[in-house]
């Protein structure tokens, strides 16, 4: 999640952590051109990429990888498509 909010983004990433809820939640936050509406549903799906031609490199596996081990620890992985502009994800862990 972090290599892709530094790929994409224009000046900066944010990187936020706080205790919630007995666990722990992690946002990663870019300014880059965010994710278009058309393509949110599509985000975690395996091989997809909203733009493969946007001059980046990678097969877009990043996104569904982090959210299969964020399950795997009782945790969740999900996308926040209000904001704007750039593109934040969240990472949710329950307490070990």
């Amino acid at each position: 999640m972090l290599a892709n909010a530094v790929r994409y983004t224009r000046t900066t990433v944010t990187l936020d952590a706080d205790r919630e809820g007995g666990g722990i939640r992690i946002e990663v936050t870019d300014d880059g051109p965010g994710v278009p509406a058309a393509f949110t549903e599509l985000l975690f799906q395996p091989g997809k990429r909203a733009d493969p031609g946007d001059g980046h490199v990678g097969a877009g596996p990043g996104l569904l990888l982090a959210r299969r081990l964020a399950r795997s620890a009782g945790g969740e992985v999900s996308h926040d498509p209000g904001h704007a502009p750039g593109a934040p994800f969240v990472v949710a862990l329950p307490e070990a």
